[in-house]
Parts: C-alpha cells; sequence; structure tokens
C-alpha cells in the first residue's frame, strides 16, 4: 500500500502487500538522532547533569575528564549531522 493511498483510505493495489511500510511503523529516527545528538552535545559543553532529590531537580557535574567530553561531543555531534543528512534524504 502506498503512503498516498493509504492516508486517503483508498485499498490497496492488487498484488501489493496491505501491511504498513518500515516506514509507517518506526518512530521518526531523525528527530531520535536529534535528541540523542543535543543530549550528548549539551553534555560535553556545560558538563552538568540533572539530579532529582526531594522533589526537586539540582544540577550537579558530570565529572567528565577531557577525554569524556571529547567522546560525548564527537559522537553527539556525528549524531546530528547523520540526522541532518536523513532529513533532507527525506528518510
Amino acid at each position: 500500500m502506498s503512503v498516498s493511498s493509504a492516508r486517503i483510505g483508498l485499498p490497496a493495489p492488487p498484488g501489493r502487500p496491505t501491511t504498513p511500510s518500515s516506514r509507517e511503523a518506526l518512530p521518526d529516527v531523525s528527530l531520535v538522532l536529534i535528541l540523542f545528538g543535543a543530549v550528548l552535545v549539551s553534555l560535553a559543553l556545560f558538563n552538568k547533569v540533572p539530579r532529582y532529590a526531594a522533589s526537586r531537580i539540582r544540577l550537579v557535574s558530570a565529572r567528565l575528564t577531557e577525554q569524556g567530553r571529547a567522546l560525548c561531543t564527537a559522537v553527539g555531534g556525528s549524531a546530528l549531522i547523520v540526522a541532518f543528512f536523513l532529513t533532507l534524504s527525506g528518510l
């Protein structure tokens, strides 16, 4: 079933499966990668994490080493770049 015919409720053309495609069943990968990358990059930049104590939220030090901050920046930045190109390609 094509995406356009599924949205407007038309039956699937003969010979095509009526199961939803993998694109319809999976969450938006680009959005997940953006969230993942943003969390890692902000962790590396600010070196703080939230801690929940006594019904309030405090920011405490993440205690990252220089190598840990570099790793978070590299992985988070790479995730953001991949999300950008996935969005451009329409996936």
